[in-house]
Formats: structure tokens, C-alpha cells, sequence
């Protein structure tokens, strides 16, 4: 694990995430697939106008989904994404 990565469970994603939008109008989770400090597993890191240490991981997509924050929007891989990355989770605006 990288020193600087805070692995953090589902309530703790919750109070990060409703903290930081309260600062940051954009942010979302992006959820990678193994990462070379993560083989075989899916990962989230919380995202605002920086990368944040924020990570939750998980050996299955589906455990993964299961502790990101309520209330979130899916947003496809898009072929500007680097490899690793799966998938995006947005706050809704508005």
C-alpha cells in the first residue's frame, strides 16, 4: 500500500464524501481495477480538484458498488480514461 493511501470503510466514505462537497461543487469516485499497488482488486478514490488519499477497496465490482456513498451517478469508462479505470461516480448537480 502506498503511505500515502488511507484505506477507509463505507461510513467513513460517507462523512468524507458529504465533508468535502461541502467545499468542493465537483467530485466524484473513480473506481480503478488493478492498480499495480492493488493486483486483482477494485479500488475507489475519492477525487475533488485534487487526488485525495481516500480509497476503498474491494475483490469484487459488486462489493465495491455496495460501500460507495448513496446517491451517486454512473459515468461509463470514456476512452480518454486511462486503462485501469472502469468506471466514474458523481455527485449529481443540481
Amino acid at each position: 500500500m502506498p503511505s500515502q493511501d488511507q484505506i477507509i470503510d463505507a461510513e467513513m466514505a460517507r462523512s468524507i464524501q458529504t465533508d468535502a462537497a461541502r467545499t468542493h461543487p465537483l467530485l466524484a469516485w473513480v473506481v480503478t481495477r488493478n492498480e499495480a499497488a492493488y493486483p486483482g482488486q477494485y479500488a475507489a478514490r475519492l477525487v475533488t480538484d485534487n487526488v485525495t488519499p481516500y480509497l476503498l477497496l474491494a475483490d469484487t465490482l459488486g462489493e465495491l458498488h455496495a460501500k460507495l456513498p448513496p446517491g451517486l451517478e454512473r459515468s461509463d469508462h470514456q476512452p480518454a480514461d486511462p486503462g485501469v479505470v472502469v468506471e466514474v461516480w458523481f455527485l449529481p448537480s443540481g
